[in-house]
């Protein structure tokens, strides 16, 4: 992968240069129900344009900024350390030289007109959102260096939440009326900034179908969450544990940008993902009401399969299904795997519980749930990092979207028409996926906001606060008080870390796993306490764990543990490289 980055001679794009195009704000833009919702229309340009001049204040507060800085962010907390800044800026500026630069090139003209639009449009610092849209496939190279370098197993010093997204699809006699309904949760970075600037954003392109996209503001195209006017609903799910990566594939968005631009059935869809090679791996997930089937294409630079499944439902996270694909999955985290295999298994229960009787509102309840245990990151589908949560019902051309800050999905769900260009309160609100306990809403949220305080700006004393109320709200969370205690150790106060995992070690876990890294992290602060019995007994429990955990607890049995700065990993509450 690094001979491929030095190989590389991708020519950055050049300016593009155009007259503004006409806009209509009082036809073009409303604010509905916390929603941007704009209607753009034209060539690729003119809608980038369009979409910049009527956001621009919500884009300079959306996800585009965050995104420009994320990549440094992770290489930080990758090498945490007094020279983390530093080392985070130099290997920025590099990865922006060598791998940003050069899938920047690898953009069809369209999706770098529409750029260009966006930024004239938004008067936004041209470099910076270069950076921030090459951002997705600049991440997934970093992570492929971390898999390629590492041990088999052996998860890489990360502290930043592991993404997933989850999928419900039900049709024919599994809904109450034949319609087929998507539902689907975007699980992503970007909590703070997309979920605080959702957009709902109608495109009528000059050339092709009209289509609506779900996104938020600064974010282009139709190829993450969108439906055309041809009754496709399409979502794409990434996959992160796949070492496969081509920098001179093409950036994700594009082909299902032109999916509903030009495809009016599967068959179209397909034929423009089998023109397609992206940079990463990834998962499109089209479905056709007319047809009433779905496609699911999984593919990787090197890869790809595609199937139709038997139905009358389907449910779908993070991990290939399909059997040529098999094997070429690492474990990147091992809560990270388990939970992307637990949402799967729990959408499709979900699912097949309702078989005959599903509406959209219980579209959005799978979207919503929980989980199946008291552990609310087990194998819930409505997780920390659940940025924008939509059920689709193409036969009426309407789009579902949820209010609301991350998990979006435990919110109430708005429709909009994509015939109307519009909001419909007519056809009701869901609210299949609240969180119907007022306390464990306000804890979740608590844990989130401690979350945005540690990693978005380094405030450890008031994440430790935020970590307090969401034990407090619902002190049967072991994941709450296992993080409190891992707040605790980093900000060096030991006795507080004691107090926390000696309180949850009462709780029970239905995950061995937990329980053998609580023990490890418990034994590490008896060391640093000089107490080595009462660490010896924690390691010795400790070895059930599984393979990180057990040889760190090897490690201690051997010599007591000297503290080191480590990262905690947000999304499942667990250290990724202990």
């Amino acid at each position: 992968m690094l001979r491929a980055l030095i190989a590389s001679r991708g020519k950055f794009p050049a300016p593009v240069e155009r007259l503004s195009p006409p806009l209509n704000p009082a036809r073009q833009y409303e604010r509905y129900a916390g929603f941007h919702v704009v209607r753009l229309a034209g060539d690729p340009y003119e809608m980038g344009w369009q979409h910049g001049a009527l956001l621009k204040d919500a884009i300079a507060r959306g996800p585009i900024p965050a995104f420009s800085k994320y990549v440094s962010r992770v290489v930080e907390l990758a090498a945490p350390g007094p020279a983390s800044p530093l080392i985070a800026k130099v290997a920025n500026e590099a990865l922006w030289r060598g791998v940003g630069r050069t899938i920047a090139s690898n953009f069809p003209d369209e999706a770098r007109e529409a750029i260009e639009g966006l930024a004239q449009g938004a008067d936004m610092d041209r470099d910076e959102l270069w950076r921030a849209v090459t951002m997705p496939e600049t991440y997934l190279f970093v992570i492929g260096l971390f898999l390629a370098a590492r041990r088999p197993h052996v998860a890489p010093r990360f502290s930043v939440p592991i993404c997933g997204c989850t999928s419900a699809v039900a049709w024919g006699n599994a809904t109450t009326d034949g319609r087929m309904l998507h539902a689907r949760n975007f699980d992503y970075q970007g909590v703070g900034t997309w979920d605080v600037e959702p957009l709902i954003a109608f495109h009528r392109p000059s050339k092709g179908q009209r289509y609506v996209a779900v996104s938020s503001a600064g974010v282009l195209l139709g190829g993450i969450t969108a439906m055309n006017e041809a009754g496709l609903s399409m979502v794409v799910h990434q996959h992160l544990a796949s070492v496969d990566f081509d920098l001179g594939g093409m950036p994700v968005g594009v082909a299902g940008d032109r999916i509903m631009r030009f495809a009016e059935n599967l068959n179209d869809a397909e034929k423009i993902l089998r023109e397609h090679v992206p940079n990463g791996s990834w998962t499109y997930l089209v479905t056709s009401e007319r047809e009433q089937e779905v496609l699911c294409y999984e593919l990787t630079s090197k890869r790809s399969h595609a199937f139709r499944p038997a139905g009358p439902t389907f449910g779908y996270s993070n991990i290939y299904l399909a059997a040529p694909l098999e094997g070429i999955e690492a474990h990147l985290y091992p809560a990270q795997w388990r939970h992307n295999t637990g949402r799967y298994h729990r959408a499709t229960s979900l699912l097949e519980a309702k078989r005959g009787a599903i509406t959209a509102d219980h579209m959005a309840a799978i979207l919503g749930d929980t989980g199946s245990t008291s552990c609310r990151f087990q194998d819930a589908i409505s997780s920390l990092v659940t940025v924008a949560s939509v059920v689709f019902d193409a036969r009426d051309s309407v789009v579902w979207a949820a209010e609301g800050r991350a998990p979006t999905s435990n919110h109430p769900f708005h429709a909009f028409s994509l015939k109307d260009e519009a909001p419909v309160p007519s056809r009701g609100t869901l609210r299949g996926g609240a969180e119907k306990d007022a306390a464990q809403l306000r804890a979740f949220d608590a844990y989130r906001e401690a979350y945005e305080a540690h990693f978005d700006h380094d405030d450890l004393p008031r994440a430790r606060e935020l970590l307090a109320r969401a034990c407090r709200e619902a002190p049967g969370q072991w994941v709450f008080g296992f993080v409190a205690g891992l707040a605790a150790l980093l900000a060096g106060d030991l006795e507080g870390a004691d107090v926390h995992f000696t309180k949850i070690a009462s709780v029970a876990h239905p995950e061995g796993a937990r329980r053998a890294a609580l023990s490890l992290w418990h034994g590490r602060v008896h060391d640093l306490r000089k107490r080595r019995v009462e660490a010896l007994r924690a390691y010795r429990e400790a070895l059930i764990g599984e393979a990180p955990v057990a040889r760190a607890a090897s490690a201690g049995l051997k010599v007591p543990y000297a503290w080191s700065a480590f990262s905690i990993e947000w999304n499942f509450g667990d250290v990724l490289s202990p």
